[in-house]
């Protein structure tokens, strides 16, 4: 998506991306269980300039996903800048020739080499790294069969006429073990900390609807918007009476689908939104086979061919998954600025945080995409993404044009917002309860944006020049202050001739006449 932009907004060519992938795709490369697929309406899960007509359904699968971003990435000529299998380990500022020192590893060969970046921006998202809980060690250590995480899915392991232990009952869970399960030899045993809300959203897009969204641009837009209110305004509220008629709805939807000996567990206790909601593919249906159970019994440790619960009883596997999320409170590249690194960064602040999610003080032209606080929880990724990617083409124009040599935040305004963004969250729904938005160390809500999507764009519509330091932009300051007096200049110009024309109604064609002539002269 940056790639696309520079191209598209600033007609900029000069630029690399380092992918340690041996594809691009992002999450939909890595993610390739059984059954993965969109949990987000697929019409809002696209680039605002490139939709989609030929969706065929709802919530598409990852490889139609997939195809979407490797169109986009042919069609923009993305994949010439591209360097796969390649991992980006460290970033540091140089101040004197403010410019950053790039460390490259190549995963095949195993060197290192440098490269030279005068911008540096962080495009791999919150959920890159697979998280694999401390207290299940003995997975890797002692237990005898196979096992892997399903960020990461083994598809050399054959799971027919297996004895198969999923940990995790969350988004990925709710859409593998419903197809895994399909084969009646396979024995699924998941292990569940809290259940979830489950929405029954999940549904085809007739041909009809396809082609009217084809040659009726407006109703898939229309289409986009419907998505965005169902799921964002009415289910972030602390007190919603809306939300809760839809909690109730849920539950009924629950206790039609699913047996009736799970009704009691499957019913969550905490309120609608404060965790990510799962979309039903067939997870409630799945839970009448006979090869499919779950238990809500914790987990004590993990033996050479099982796993020992809290009640004692020990449960045999030859394979067990994880499905335990990702590491979204640490950051995986060590980016070292004007003042130390990202990581004693987050330290020092109990968490990670940044302005509005995009820059840090201390760190002159780095800038993330979705980063800290940027998640708005139940919204698209891809809209986040391109409102942030907005705000840094507007960053990088200067600077690609020689104008401004660095950017940077200063500690006053990113302090002051995320001071807001707290106090903002402090009442939220999102404060009710544990979930993967908030650090496991301090219990910090480092993941969601503090208002709306509306309230997102309006933040990130434009930087606010005064809230960062300039190295090497006198000039292009003048010029900016210069641009600020004259649009000062023409609005009280404008408000000096209405006031004036409504005063002497009789000399309103020779008021504006004058204006004319001023602005000609100027």
């Amino acid at each position: 998506m940056t790639g696309i932009s520079l191209k598209k907004q600033l007609g900029f060519s000069d630029f690399s991306i380092y992918e340690k992938g041996n594809d691009l795709g992002g999450t939909w490369h890595w993610n390739t269980y059984p059954g993965c697929a969109s949990d987000i309406g697929t019409h809002w899960y696209t680039l605002s300039s490139d939709l989609n007509p030929d969706w065929d359904r709802t919530h598409v699968p990852q490889p139609q996903l997939k195809a979407y971003w490797k169109r986009l990435a042919a069609k923009y000529d993305i994949g010439g800048h591209i360097t796969y299998l390649t991992k980006v380990v460290a970033a540091e500022w140089d101040p004197e020739r403010q410019i950053y020192r790039v460390e490259l590893l190549d995963l095949r060969s195993g060197e290192t080499r440098t490269e030279y970046a005068k911008v540096v921006i962080s495009a791999i998202g919150v959920l890159d790294t697979p998280h694999y809980p401390e207290d299940l060690k003995g997975i890797q250590t002692t237990f005898k069969g196979e096992h892997f995480h399903s960020a990461r899915w083994n598809w050399d392991v054959d799971l027919h006429n297996k004895r198969v232990a999923v940990i995790g009952n969350g988004c990925s869970a709710a859409q593998f073990v419903p197809v895994i399960s399909e084969d009646p030899t396979t024995q699924v045993l998941s292990f569940c900390r809290t259940p979830s809300w489950i929405f029954p959203w999940l549904r085809p897009i007739p041909g009809y609807w396809q082609k009217i969204f084809k040659y009726v641009p407006f109703a898939m837009r229309l289409y986009r918007w419907i998505i965005v209110i169902q799921v964002s305004y009415v289910l972030t509220s602390p007190v919603n009476k809306r939300r809760e008629a839809v909690a109730n709805d849920l539950i009924k939807y629950m206790k039609e689908n699913a047996p009736e000996e799970y009704h009691e567990r499957l019913t969550p206790r905490y309120s609608l939104g404060c965790k990510r909601f799962i979309i039903d593919s067939g997870y409630y249906e799945s839970l009448h086979r006979s090869n499919n159970d779950i238990t809500y019994d914790g987990i004590d440790q993990i033996t050479e061919n099982g796993i020992l619960t809290k009640t004692g009883q020990h449960h045999e596997f030859d394979v067990i998954i994880q499905a335990t999320g990702f590491i979204a409170d640490e950051y995986p590249i060590t980016i070292r600025g004007n003042e130390g690194t990202i990581q004693q960064y987050y330290r020092i602040k109990n968490g990670p945080e940044a302005y509005k999610g995009t820059t840090f003080p201390g760190f002159p032209n780095f800038f993330m995409v979705f980063g800290p606080n940027t998640a708005t929880g139940h919204g698209s990724v891809i809209f986040t993404e391109e409102v942030q990617i907005n705000y840094i083409m507007q960053m990088l124009d200067p600077i690609i044009k020689g104008s401004v040599s660095s950017f940077e935040v200063t500690h006053e305004a990113s302090d002051a917002w995320n001071a807001h963004t707290h106090k903002k969250l402090s009442t939220s729904v999102w404060s009710v309860c544990q979930s993967w938005y908030r650090t496991g160390r301090t219990g910090k809500n480092a993941n969601i944006w503090p208002g709306s999507l509306t309230n997102q764009w309006w933040q990130l519509r434009s930087p606010i020049w005064s809230h960062y330091k300039v190295v090497g932009g006198e000039r292009w300051e003048r010029r900016r202050m210069m641009k600020r007096v004259w649009r000062t200049v023409e609005v009280a110009t404008v408000v000096g001739v209405v006031a004036y024309a409504s005063l002497y109604p009789e000399r309103t064609a020779e008021a504006f006449s004058q204006v004319k002539e001023l602005v000609c002269a100027l």
